[in-house]
Order: structure tokens, then C-alpha cells, then sequence
């Protein structure tokens, strides 16, 4: 039995119950023990770590309620769909939500190829996102599979709408110091990977090194940081050169699995190209981590300091 895409949205949005849990058991996702103890495995992953909105992923800010939520509600207000979800999430672009949408289509046997084939632009990311946390629960990985085969499953329909063409930054168009490359790096829309705090305090203690919980950026300017201040800059340097490998190695599969996702891929891998050709830059900047901040601008970029 093959999960429901109404099934797979209550599982992203929220909390599994006993209901919604034995459900998707039958539905041959990973059991995953009993809903009291996976409520704050959902809290850890979805709220603390991956954040499920299309912002997240595509807007070159990397910061939520972008231009991808202004159009998500407006196509739900057109469709009629506005499930009680929608005013709880920091977004409507939630992937809970957009795929809540598709299943509210199914129902009234209306399609929207566009919308589709924006979602296979990055849930299938988000996707890997979980599966990339360092300690990823069975069931919330199932989920992550399981939705990534629904949407692809759907690729005929999606084909009928063209491919948008990919954001992407250019870092040879400007100057940039540490909090700009912080920013670039947690953006996927300019990095081609999700950097989760999980993922980033695993970077650190590969590194000899931990670090304080705060926001995503301050964990990964603390990282940067602290690489420059205790000698561990190659080795910071290397644990994200590695993550970039492995997210290439499961956009190349993923890729070789579904050949009509291979334009994504391509796009995807692209960005990450740019992100080793960051951080070959980024050992010169992380030397000296508080001049950047206080007095002596260094910056990364063509003309070099």
C-alpha cells in the first residue's frame, strides 16, 4: 500500500497520533515506536533542524515567507483549499501544505502541472535533508522516501509545465566577507545543500570542536569562527567539502532512479560546484575570524584582499 499524498501532508504538519501513526504504518512507512516518543523527534527535525518551506530552499535569501509563500497561498485561495494548518505553520509554503494541496486537487479531479513541477524542484531536496541528518529517525526517513516516490511518481503530469530555470549566484559577481559566505552556505537556492544545526555541530565534533545552540547562523559563524581561532580551519574546510560529496553522491542517484528528475539534479549540482569553489577561498578569510568583524575588512572575492 502506497501512502496517501493527504496521509503524507498530516505527517509533515504536525505530530503523528495513534491514528494518523497506525496509519502510515499500514501504509508501509517505518514503524516507528509509539506517538508520544516520535512528537519530539518530529520537534527536533522539522521545527529545530529542516525547515520544510519552499523559502528555505529556493529563495537565494534562504529565509522564510518569500516570494514561493506570496505564491503558494495565492494559488490555495484560487483552488479553495485552506485547511486549519495553514494558519499555524510559518508559511504556506510548508511541504506539508503543498502536498495537502495536491491531494485536495486529486479530490476534485483538478490538476495543476506548475505547481507540480515546482515542488519537484525542492521537496525532493528537503527530502534528502532529513535523511542527511546525522542520526535520522527510521519512520521520519520512510516519510522523506515515501514522499519524494509520491511526487516523482507524478512526473508525467508535471511534465506538461516547463522547467523554471534555476536560481543561482555567481560568486564571481561580488566581494564577500564571513557573514555573507555564512549566508550563501546555509542558503540552498546558492549552496546546493541543507545545513541543519545537527549537521553543522557533526562538522564540529568531527573537527574536535562543540558548539553552543543558538540560530543557524550563529552555530555556523560560531563553526567558522572557532576553526579560525584554534587551527582547525582544514579540517572544518574538509567536513564540508565531504557533506558537498555526499549530496552530489544522492543527487547522481536520485537522478539515475528518476532520469526525468536529471535537469534538477544538473541544476542542484551546479550550485554545489559553486560552493567547493567557496570554500577553496575561505581558508584565507578564517585566519584572522574577528578582524572580519572589527576593523580589517577582509573579503573573499576577485580583487582578494
Amino acid at each position: 500500500m502506497t501512502p496517501s499524498l493527504s496521509l503524507l501532508s498530516r505527517l509533515w504538519l504536525s505530530e503523528p497520533d495513534a491514528e494518523t501513526l497506525g496509519a502510515a504504518c499500514e501504509a508501509g512507512l517505518a514503524s516507528g515506536g509509539d506517538s508520544s516518543g516520535l512528537a519530539a523527534v518530529w520537534t527536533d527535525l522539522f521545527l529545530l533542524n529542516v525547515y520544510p518551506y519552499a523559502s528555505a530552499f529556493t529563495e537565494p535569501s534562504g529565509e522564510l515567507n518569500g516570494p514561493a509563500a506570496s505564491a503558494a497561498l495565492a494559488r490555495y485561495e484560487a483552488a479553495g483549499y485552506g485547511p486549519a494548518e495553514l494558519a499555524a505553520c510559518g508559511g504556506p509554503d510548508h511541504a506539508g501544505l503543498c502536498l495537502g494541496y495536491l491531494a485536495h486537487l486529486d479530490a476534485a479531479g483538478r490538476e495543476d502541472p506548475e505547481f507540480l513541477s515546482w515542488t519537484l524542484d525542492w521537496v525532493p531536496v528537503c527530502a534528502i535533508a532529513v535523511e542527511r541528518q546525522p542520526s535520522p529517525h527510521p519512520f521520519f526517513r520512510s516519510l522523506a522516501a515515501a514522499t519524494r516516490e509520491a511526487l516523482l511518481a507524478r512526473r508525467d503530469e508535471a511534465a506538461r509545465s516547463p522547467l523554471p530555470v534555476p536560481v543561482r549566484a555567481d560568486e564571481d559577481e561580488e566581494e564577500l566577507d564571513l557573514s555573507a559566505v555564512v549566508r550563501r552556505l546555509l542558503a540552498p537556492a546558492t549552496s546546493g545543500f541543507f545545513l541543519s544545526r545537527s549537521r553543522l555541530g557533526a562538522i564540529a565534533m568531527d573537527a574536535g570542536m562543540r558548539l553552543p545552540f543558538s540560530s543557524r547562523y550563529d552555530v555556523a559563524r560560531a563553526l567558522f569562527e572557532a576553526a579560525g581561532e584554534s587551527g582547525r580551519v582544514e579540517r572544518v574546510l574538509d567536513g564540508l567539502r565531504r557533506e558537498a560529496a555526499l549530496w552530489d553522491a544522492d543527487y547522481s542517484r536520485l537522478a539515475a532512479a528518476h532520469p526525468a528528475w536529471t535537469g534538477r539534479a544538473a541544476a542542484w549540482r551546479q550550485r554545489l560546484a559553486g560552493t567547493l569553489r567557496l570554500l577553496s577561498e575561505m581558508a584565507r578569510v578564517l585566519d584572522s575570524p574577528l578582524d572580519l568583524e572589527y576593523g580589517n575588512r577582509e573579503r573573499i572575492g576577485p580583487g582578494g584582499p
